[in-house]
């Protein structure tokens, strides 16, 4: 059984694409989770930001994505 992913959720993946600089200005090496096209929750651990993120929406799914400190390149 597929998963239905709501279009809010994908609206905020493509709010992060499209301001990943100012995000990583702002919260590099943290992950962030982010729900309306905004930030609501950062910090260093997944888990908590997950939890975080839970509490103030009330929402089981939010995007969360880690931002670079920098450029990295994958070989």
């Amino acid at each position: 059984m597929a998963l239905a992913i709501s279009k809010e959720f994908w609206d905020d993946v493509k709010w992060e694409e499209e301001h990943y600089a100012n995000l990583q200005r702002q919260y590099k090496g943290n992950w962030v989770a982010i729900a309306g096209k905004r930030v609501i929750a950062y910090g260093k651990y997944l888990d908590k930001v997950e939890e975080e993120a839970r509490r103030i929406t009330g929402r089981k799914e939010v995007y969360t994505t880690y931002i670079e400190a920098g450029a990295a390149i994958y070989y």
